[in-house]
């Protein structure tokens, strides 16, 4: 059960933000790191784990760390933590990448916060040289190794960047760099994004986990070509939205990535534990607020890992037109690791079936982009007089 008075302190407790990493140029990169090793004020305490390139969701591949940090240290407010990367391809010039984060209100705690952070890269290996400083010039350093290469299953796909080339990591892509150009005419789209952990056995989210979400949103948005997106972000552990906007912008990812990070997945609210079917009332809701909408969409794309309920809806609960052309058409792309062990369809998937909606497993880059060409093709969208969201 959760203490309402301690809600400050175990807000410290879950992840923070997953930072995107900007291009810095060479001259001022250099500037930077002069500064600090003539004003380094001793070692900032941190560890700080690599995490290995793979062909995300965009064709390319996403490397980056994640980093933990004991907070004992930093209560208070107008603390921040920068970090610089220097990405050297075997094949080519240094990149420079730097991100800060900076810090809220942090009370007295033992707790260790966890921060990700990532950059994209072609084929190749690559030198890292991480370095993460404070506001009061302690510095934690560490060099690494890393490979960007295919694996036998992936050998078909082109991948989105060139071999040996380094990109800031940034949540979306251009539109007119890697989207499949075909006839599909633009939908109105809502996305239903699952925020839950990629493990079904885990309780909290992890700087991983937000990447993931995010980045399959992204490559999403990047693909399907849209009229305008309204996009729900809901977690059925918590039986809550954690972020909505009706006219969703790419430049809005940020926000997202934050909104999924402060989730406290780990801390379960009384009032939660008392309403055992709370998360099945919550999608009935999302779902009747869809079929209901004074402007519907032609889509509604749930999207995300699979989640921990199998319960089945009632079926008076969900209702819909038998007409072949009711709006909108349902979908569930579930995110699959190939670690995670066949299981039953959950309440999302069983919901769906109600609507006649069609849920595709989505194990890999490959099968992510088939799947969304299909329902680009698939679905018909409304008249093009139609007055859209604005």
């Amino acid at each position: 059960m959760r203490n309402p008075s301690l809600g400050a302190i175990l807000a410290i407790a879950v992840c923070m933000p997953a930072l995107p990493q900007a291009v810095v140029d060479s001259a001022k990169a250099r500037a930077l790191l002069n500064e600090i090793e003539s004003k380094a004020q001793g070692e900032m305490r941190c560890a700080v784990t690599p995490i290995k390139p793979a062909l995300n969701f965009s064709f390319r591949f996403q490397a980056g760390f994640v980093v933990h940090v004991p907070l004992k240290e930093y209560s208070g407010t107008g603390h921040r933590w920068s970090m610089l990367i220097r990405v050297t391809p075997e094949m080519g010039e240094t990149v420079n990448l730097m991100s800060v984060l900076g810090l809220t209100e942090i009370p007295k705690t033992r707790q260790v916060a966890e921060v990700g952070g990532g950059y994209l890269v072609g084929e190749g290996r690559y030198n890292v040289q991480w370095l993460m400083f404070d506001d009061a010039l302690r510095v934690c350093r560490k060099s690494w190794t890393v490979e960007a290469r295919l694996s036998h299953n992936e050998r078909a796909v082109r991948v989105g960047m060139p071999a040996n080339s380094v990109r800031g990591f940034s949540w979306f892509s251009r539109r007119d760099a890697s989207r499949n150009r075909d006839d599909a005419p633009p939908v109105r789209l809502t996305v239903m994004l699952h925020a839950a952990p990629l493990s079904i056995r885990r309780t909290t989210l992890r700087a991983n986990d937000t990447l993931m979400l995010v980045g399959l949103l992204s490559s999403l948005l990047e693909r399907m070509p849209t009229r305008s997106v309204r996009l729900v972000v809901f977690s059925l552990d918590q039986q809550k939205e954690l972020f909505r906007r009706d006219s969703f912008s790419p430049r809005m990812l940020n926000q997202v990535a934050e909104a999924i990070s402060s989730a406290e997945l780990g801390v379960v609210d009384y009032r939660v534990l008392q309403n055992r079917r709370g998360h099945v009332d919550m999608l009935t809701d999302l779902v009747s607020g869809e079929m209901n909408a004074k402007e519907p969409s032609d889509v509604v794309l749930f999207l995300g890992p699979a989640s921990r309920y199998w319960d089945k809806v009632p079926g008076d609960s969900l209702e819909r037109a038998d007409a072949d052309d009711a709006r909108p058409r349902f979908y569930y792309f579930q995110y699959r690791p190939f670690f995670r062990p066949a299981t039953f369809p959950d309440v999302i998937s069983l919901a769906l079936r109600k609507l006649r909606g069609k849920t595709v497993l989505i194990h890999s880059p490959g099968e992510f982009a088939k799947a969304i060409q299909q329902v680009a093709r698939q679905v018909r969208p409304a008249a093009p007089d139609a007055p859209a969201t604005p």
